[in-house]
């Protein structure tokens, strides 16, 4: 059975923080990958951009244990639609392809 939004939405269940635009766009790039994919992604991915309602926030050290964290700027969230997507699925496929981050760990 097809994915739909709100399922996406609902699966990534409190792992995307930030503007309603961004939640909105995760959701609708993440819908454009294989249904195992989608699964993966939404059980180990967070997506952190600015948060409407709040000025910072705090993860336990718990909270992200064997995650994968993508932040996304407010500046990406300007662009056109397909380049936020593609940045987006660009980011999704460093964490797929098993890469490491740029400071080592």
């Amino acid at each position: 059975m097809p994915w739909t939004i709100d399922e996406v939405r609902k699966a990534f269940s409190g792992r995307l923080i930030g503007k309603l635009l961004m939640r909105m766009s995760v959701c609708e790039t993440v819908l454009k990958l294989p249904d195992n994919l989608i699964e993966f992604v939404t059980q180990n991915i967070w997506f952190i951009s600015s948060p409407e309602d709040a000025w910072a926030f705090t993860f336990r050290g718990s909270d992200l244990r064997d995650q994968h964290l993508i932040i996304i700027s407010d500046d990406l969230l300007n662009e056109d639609q397909s380049q936020i997507q593609s940045t987006i699925l660009h980011e999704i496929g460093h964490v797929i392809l098993g890469h490491k981050n740029s400071i080592g760990y």
